[in-house]
């Protein structure tokens, strides 16, 4: 039995958490023992109370050598953002191997501390500059996770029209989407958009609704599902588990062609160059017009989606993983880790 003790950080409703959840929970548990250690309580809590033992810490694991030598973990199991060194694994890594699962897309950080890293997508692997202990596996997205259940009436949204939405809390993005909102001249179509900034200018207006308050992760599935276009301008992403979100509700995205947003998204979408409201503006004009396309695009991303980001199958890819920092497995072997590459 591997006892894997996964170190999350905070677990505020948040895709690097939830990438996480979703392939922890699928792991052999004849094999594997999951153990959750979180720096605090959050909006996630109840969901990983529900699959592990969840202990809480405080802000950036004081205690975690304590927790270490207590648990007797196999292999501590880290999600930090990336780009620097964190105090914590290091620590840790003096009791214990350490590994992580790096969401950001940095450069991996404790570089010199872990036994190896995983980070989402190709795109973040190119980052690496060739460095060896670092492997890509693509993040798990678990539909079945969610109660989809709340239809347009809950978020006050009409019936009858196209509904163009966007999540995005602070993104400097969301100013795109709103330009678009803005300036869009068609009565069948309404925009909304769920972000934690007030757009006071926006409120009172017929063709946009802006959401401000905290949802819940079903109110979020449900919102997505409400949507006829995802209309996300983003960019520097690592993976985008926003994207698996849409994708996974059948919902065609339009977003700008940058960092790792083409690899995730592929035939689930269409591509504005990164920054260009204009030619974003026209691809909403073209799946606005066109039904089939829609249709077509949803049922693209959605195949692609179920194939490539199924949690069981991204959980059999994380066993062999752990297996083979430990040198227990056959396949692959600890030389296969230490190479920068693409799990299949």
């Amino acid at each position: 039995m591997i006892h894997i003790l996964l170190c999350p950080h905070r677990l505020d409703y948040g895709g690097s958490q939830l990438g996480l959840h979703h392939w922890a929970k699928y792991l052999d548990k004849s094999r594997f023992r999951v153990t959750v250690l979180a720096m605090a309580r959050g909006g996630l809590s109840g969901k990983f109370e529900s699959c592990y033992e969840v202990l809480y810490d405080d802000a950036d694991y004081p205690g975690i050598t304590d927790h270490i030598e207590r648990l007797g973990p196999d292999i501590v199991h880290c999600g930090p953002p990336g780009g620097k060194d964190f105090d914590y694994i290091k620590r840790a890594a003096r009791l214990a191997p350490v590994t992580q699962t790096v969401m950001c897309p940095r450069v991996v950080g404790n570089y010199d501390d872990v036994a190896a890293s995983v980070v989402p997508s190709r795109f973040v692997l190119g980052l690496q500059g060739g460095r060896d202990r670092v492997i890509q596996i693509d993040h798990p997205f678990d539909p079945s996770d969610y109660d989809v259940r709340y239809g347009r009436g809950h978020f006050g949204l009409p019936e009858g029209k196209l509904i163009i939405g966007s999540l995005g809390n602070s993104r400097k993005e969301n100013a795109h989407f709103l330009e678009i909102a803005g300036r869009y001249r068609n009565d069948d179509v309404h925009f909304v958009i769920k972000s934690d900034r007030t757009y006071r200018g926006l409120f009172g207006r017929k063709r946009i609704t802006t959401i401000n308050r905290m949802l819940t992760e079903d109110e979020k599935m449900s919102l997505m599902d409400c949507f006829d276009v995802f209309l996300y301008p983003t960019s520097n992403e690592a993976y985008g588990v926003v994207f698996l979100e849409a994708m996974s509700r059948k919902v065609p995205i339009i977003t700008y062609d940058d960092s790792a947003n083409r690899e995730v998204v592929d035939a689930g979408g269409l591509f504005a160059p990164a920054g260009d409201i204009r030619a974003m503006t026209s691809l909403l004009d073209r799946l606005v017009a066109d039904e089939a396309e829609r249709r077509s695009i949803g049922e693209a991303g959605y195949a692609l989606f179920a194939g490539r980001n199924d949690p069981e199958r991204i959980a059999r890819k994380y066993e062999e993983f752990f297996e083979s920092v430990l040198g227990q497995g056959r396949s692959p072997s600890p030389v296969d880790v230490r190479k920068g590459r693409t799990m299949a």
